[in-house]
């Protein structure tokens, strides 16, 4: 008999209990008096159970009625998922996206486009992975993830022509130090024989690509960015991260941006792009997230010509 109970039923109960008597649960859903009756006597006959107490004016559910109330929304609610789901998949949007970001996006605009991105797609699924150098590219390529957010150097560790790249605009990225560490106080613009004396803090990924603009001997490499802020900030080394993670600390002087003469590509924009496998473009769902993330990043640009040490934000611009 329980293979009979229809989420009509339960749709009826949910009504019965939210209006407080059946003849308004009826008026709410459009039905005869007497059909919703009917139907909860048929699920009372089927549940083996009562109900509601109907010895009074009003009825009210019982204890039992009250358990089977909270069951009956969840049904409902899985009902209207599935149904949702299924209406998704029949135009085409994915079940759920994967999608591997580099540490070096912002995440302001990213939070944004997933905050957008939920409210047009909530039954879509998202699988997000955060990662470091060469991390997201290599994600994509294999398959693991169908849609990456990339700096430009990790593009360059995976078979050119394989990937689809998709700009989104750039990431200023800043070499610093604790304000005691000997390269801090120097005074003067750093070449690389200064450099080569001191600890670079560099990153690394569990897909083991190694950062290829070291510039000293000794390299600590750290798969993890907020730790290798975390280290630079306790003198154990200096490092090149981005701006915009630093900005607080740059302003309260807990760091100093280096002046390095001789290598300005250390003081460089990284640009970062939205990639997919050439011969696995993104439905509809993900493509929408592209455009989003596209929307929210390209108009933005860090203050850049601000002296050392000044408070760092984002500036707004608009396209010629």
């Amino acid at each position: 008999m329980l293979d009979a109970l229809t989420i009509d039923q339960l749709r009826m109960l949910v009504a019965i209990a939210d209006t407080g008597s059946f003849t308004a649960a009826a008026k709410k859903l459009q039905r005869a008096q007497s059909a919703v009756s009917h139907a909860i006597q048929t699920l009372e006959g089927q549940l083996g159970v009562v109900l509601f107490d109907r010895s009074e004016k009003r009825p009210r559910l019982t204890d039992i009625g009250r358990a089977v109330l909270a069951d009956a929304r969840l049904a409902i609610a899985r009902f209207e998922t599935l149904k949702a789901r299924a209406r998704n998949l029949a135009s085409g949007v994915e079940p759920e996206i994967s999608i591997a970001v580099t540490v070096l996006c912002p995440m302001a605009p990213l939070m944004a486009a997933l905050d957008a991105f939920r409210d047009i797609f909530p039954r879509v699924g998202l699988e997000l992975f955060v990662e470091e150098i060469g991390g997201p590219a290599l994600l994509v390529h294999e398959r693991v993830c169908a849609i990456g957010v990339s700096g430009t150097p990790s593009l360059r560790m995976v078979p050119a022509g394989e990937l689809v790249t998709i700009p989104l605009g750039d990431v200023e990225v800043v070499a610093v130090a604790a304000p005691e560490h000997p390269l801090a106080r120097a005074g003067y613009p750093l070449s690389e024989p200064d450099l080569a004396e001191h600890r670079q803090l560099v990153p690394t990924s569990r897909a083991r690509q190694h950062y290829p603009n070291t510039l000293v001997r000794e390299i600590w490499r750290i798969a993890d960015l907020g730790l290798r802020c975390s280290m630079i900030l306790r003198g154990m080394g200096w490092g090149t991260v981005p701006l915009h993670l630093v900005a607080d600390d740059l302003a309260a002087g807990r760091l100093v941006q280096l002046d390095i003469a001789t290598r300005a590509d250390e003081l460089m924009r990284v640009g970062l792009f939205a990639i997919h496998r050439l011969d696995s473009p993104p439905g509809p769902a993900g493509q929408w997230l592209i455009n989003a993330l596209q929307e929210r990043l390209l108009p933005w640009r860090p203050l850049s010509s601000q002296p050392t040490g000044a408070a760092w934000s984002w500036k707004k611009t608009t396209s010629a």
